[in-house]
């Protein structure tokens, strides 16, 4: 091989090195970014470790009963923006434990809504974009009669379908009441927070919570 051959191959070779590492240099980690979220466009969110980060990082700006919570509109924008992402991809790799195992990969939504219409829309939204699993909605009714809640509602949704006993109670309907797999109970609701509580069950063990807004799709 001669010697200029070895150096335009050397050349090329140092040359795209340089590039590679110009444009990683250039672009943030999320972690970088979410000190600043208002300079720039975030980075790709593809892993399970960047949803974490980023929905634990807009639970300071949005769940009320968050540690250190701040009220920058712009910056819970910012990130606003990036909320459905991050949440198919944990209910996505919740999925993928659930097909191997039924009982790993729970999901489970609160909706705190302002009425009923608003709460079951919300359900509506998260089960079918997520392709959660579909059950029954307890609590609207009464013997197929609609019942009548002028005022907000919480409604509880579990993929893993696990009803506890106080529950059962509660609702009146005995053990007819025990949850299957997507069903959902509906109550009345008297509190201020509005939005949904996503939670996903990894096997990882780590706590995840994030309260996410009601049209986050």
């Amino acid at each position: 091989m001669s010697r200029i051959l070895i150096l335009t191959i050397l050349s090329t070779y140092l040359s795209d090195t340089a590039l590679a590492f110009s444009a990683s240099a250039q672009e943030p980690s999320l972690k970088t970014w979410l000190q600043s979220p208002e300079d720039a466009e975030a980075p790709a969110i593809e892993t399970v470790a960047d949803a974490s980060l980023l929905l634990g990082e807009w639970d300071r700006f949005f769940n009320p009963e968050a540690a250190g919570g701040k009220g920058d509109n712009e910056v819970a924008s910012k990130l606003k923006d990036y909320i459905p992402t991050a949440v198919r991809i944990l209910s996505e790799t919740a999925a993928e434990e659930r097909a191997k195992d039924s009982a790993q990969g729970r999901c489970m939504l609160g909706i705190c809504a302002s009425s009923m219409q608003d709460g079951i829309e919300a359900l509506k939204s998260f089960v079918t974009t997520l392709e959660l699993p579909r059950g029954l909605l307890h609590g609207a009714d009464k013997d197929g009669v609609p019942l009548e809640i002028k005022n907000g509602v919480y409604i509880k949704y579990n993929s893993g379908g696990v009803y506890s006993f106080a529950d059962i109670r509660k609702s009146g309907l005995g053990f007819d009441a025990l949850w299957k797999p997507g069903d959902a109970m509906l109550e009345q609701y008297d509190g201020d927070y509005r939005g949904v509580y996503f939670q996903v069950e990894l096997s990882d063990g780590e706590f995840r919570q994030y309260l996410v807004p009601l049209d986050t799709f």
